[in-house]
């Protein structure tokens, strides 16, 4: 048991030194809100403890998302596990944050542009937010379409996320390059991609 502990504790530092985790501080009233369906596959996530279909709301400070509250009706989710885990992972983040980065790394990461493309606890970052915002959220250059979502012109820009997974994101200039569409595909050894996991924005409230 204890040891089973322990491998699940080396596991979420192994999560935070992968994921960016670049929080900005929640502003109290945040000029939109999109709440989002995630729906993850059998490959969806590098964390299996979390709910496969989640309800998310939240909304992007100067092209950073910041999620403002989750829900889930998995029947064979542990919510109350998962949340200890999500507290867990913060405090560490906290503490390596501090004790392991220099003051000159952390304001580089608190100016990083973050999403959370499959699961809250996960994310990844799309550099500078300054940069993404000026560019009209194509600083990598990569933008492979576009579309209109919920009223929304979109750029649809790709990211390779590991040796064989892409990463697209259909970014909302409006919104301060929001992205109202995520998809993690694998590719599968015939070169065909595979679904893994999506998410799509299903409303957009304006606050102002």
């Amino acid at each position: 048991m204890w040891l089973a502990a322990a491998s699940a504790a080396t596991f979420v530092v192994a999560v935070l030194l992968f994921d960016t985790n670049a929080f900005p501080q929640k502003i109290t009233s945040p000029p939109f809100t999109v709440e989002s369906e995630i729906v993850r596959h059998d490959e969806g996530s590098i964390v299996h403890s979390g709910p496969t279909a989640l309800l998310v709301t939240s909304y992007n400070q100067d092209g950073s998302e910041v999620i403002l509250s989750w829900s889930s009706h998995n029947k064979m989710f542990h919510k109350a596990v998962f949340r200890t885990e999500l507290a867990l992972r913060g405090f560490i983040g906290k503490i390596t944050r501090r004790f392991l980065l220099t003051p000159e790394q952390i304001a580089r990461r608190e100016q990083e542009a973050v999403v959370y493309p499959a699961m809250i606890g996960e994310s990844w970052s799309l550099g500078q937010r300054a940069d993404l915002i000026q560019s009209g959220c194509t600083a990598q250059k990569n933008v492979v379409g576009q579309e209109v979502i919920l009223n929304y012109p979109t750029k649809a820009i790709q990211h390779n996320i590991g040796a064989d997974r892409i990463l697209t994101l259909w970014m909302a200039p409006d919104l301060s390059c929001f992205a109202l569409r995520a998809r993690i595909e694998v590719q599968q050894p015939d070169g065909t991609l595979k679904l893994i996991s999506e998410k799509k924005a299903i409303r957009v409230t304006l606050n102002r």
